[in-house]
Order: structure tokens, then sequence, then C-alpha cells
């Protein structure tokens, strides 16, 4: 049975963006771990979608789907004469709602479970068929939240705030910490996350090295992603899609493959 430090010994690979990585990384730590913080994404602001920002005062629904939606969306509107009322605000989950707070507002709207599809069942009991909703989003987030609403008859627009990019110093300290068998456990945070990561291991031929890794992912969404890629997930939360979750989920199957070892001793 694994006591007090569930994750002792195990290197366990952070893959998250470097500016959203650290609460990942203490709680691998704090359980015993040893985390390896290689960023497998990074945000970089775009500048020429402003048009939607000039007639905010149109929209009746605010929605950003991730709390880098929630930051690059405020520094394009920091840079312009900001409207006399926003619209309501909608956001995906409680990570995105923390990042409006730091801003000064409240979300008028939550769902219960963090994902597209539950968002845009659950929003579309708020929405009227005349509203008229702007999505604040990356360039890779999918459409299931605005197919949806367009489906139901409202108006929806996206606004692209940023782009995800794979930093090629992270490309490097990767394929080294798997040459060198320094890694245990990878967690992926997001699709871009497992595509990034297959398409280096890919890159450098390092198929081999990575048969034996424990995957843990955040949510369903990124869990289909790594099965698609070829990868076994052996861990994801069930319903709360947050780093938390998914390092208490990773905890459980270790539990479980120990417990299933010492009944098979």
């Amino acid at each position: 049975m694994l006591k007090g430090k569930p994750l002792k010994g195990y290197n366990v690979l952070v893959t998250r963006g470097k500016e959203q990585a650290a609460d990942l990384l203490e709680k691998v730590a704090a359980n015993g771990g040893i985390p390896h913080a290689i960023p497998l994404i990074d945000f970089v602001p775009v500048s020429g979608e402003i048009e939607h920002l000039t007639r905010l005062d149109d929209y009746d629904w605010l929605v950003f789907t991730s709390q880098n939606g929630v930051e690059f969306f405020f520094r394009l509107l920091e840079q312009m004469t900001k409207p006399a009322c926003m619209p309501k605000m909608a956001v995906i989950g409680n990570k995105t709602k923390e990042a409006l707070e730091r801003f000064g507002f409240l979300p008028d709207f939550m769902p219960d479970e963090y994902v597209a599809e539950v968002f845009a069942a659950q929003f579309l009991e708020h929405l009227d068929q005349n509203d008229k909703v702007l999505i604040a989003k990356g360039n890779l987030a999918r459409s299931v939240i605005c197919d949806e609403i367009s489906r139901f008859g409202a108006v929806c627009e996206e606004i692209i705030v940023y782009e995800t990019i794979f930093p090629a110093a992270s490309e490097r300290l990767l394929i080294e910490l798997l040459q060198t068998g320094t890694m245990d456990i990878v967690t992926f945070t997001s699709s871009s996350t497992v595509h990034h990561f297959i398409e280096a291991v890919k890159k450098h031929g390092m198929q081999k090295e990575i048969e034996k890794l424990i995957i843990a992912c955040i949510g369903p969404v990124a869990k289909k992603t790594a099965e698609n890629r070829g990868l076994v997930v052996d861990a994801c939360p069930e319903n709360e899609y947050t780093g938390n979750a998914m390092i208490e989920s990773l905890i459980q199957y270790l539990q479980d493959k120990n417990d299933k070892e010492e009944k098979n001793e």
C-alpha cells in the first residue's frame, strides 16, 4: 500500500505552459515525486483581430474557454477604449473563473463539468435566439460551443486572441530526458501538449523510449487525443478536469497497481 508520499521516486514530466505549471509542479513535489518542467506549449498574442473589440456593446455574452483566453483578451482590450458596459460573461471552468476575477469581473455562467460539450448544453438554457455571443479563444481551440450556439439559432462569432506554439528549447530538453531514461510519468494538460510530444518523439525516433511510460491526462479531450496518437492512458479524472484532479487520479492508478502487485505476490 502506498503511504505518505505516493509519488516518491517517480520522475514526473509536466508539459503545461510555464506560466501555469507552478501549481502542478508543487502538487507533484508535495506527493514525493520529482517534477520535471518542460513546457510543450507556449502562447503568443494575436494582434490583428481587434475589430470585434471595437463593438463589444453589440454582444449579449462574452465566452472564455481558457484562462489564456481571458489573459490575452484583456491585454488586447487594454490597448483600446473600454466599452461603457461589458457583456455578460461565461467561463468554461474554475481556473478560467479565477483568471476573470483577476481582472475584476465575476462570471454570469459556469458549467457543472469543464468540457465544451457540457458547457454548450447548459449554456443554451441561458440564451435567447436573439442573443449575440462572442467567444475569445486560441487558434487551436475547438468550435463545439460556437457550433451549438449557431445551431440553436443565436448569433455566435469568435475572436482568436492567442496562438499556441511548440518552444524549440523544450523539444531539445524533452529528447535529452528521454535519452537518459529520466522519465516515469508524463502528464498532458491539453491536446496540444500531446501532439507536440508525439511529434518530437517521432521526429527523433524515440518511440521505444516511451513504451513503458505512465500516461496521465487532465480530461477526456486530451485523453482521446492521446489514444488517437497511439498512447495508452493510465490515469484521467472522471469529472473535475484540473491539474490537481489529474494528479489525484494518477495516485489512485498507482495505488490500484500497487495493490494488485501485492495481491499477486
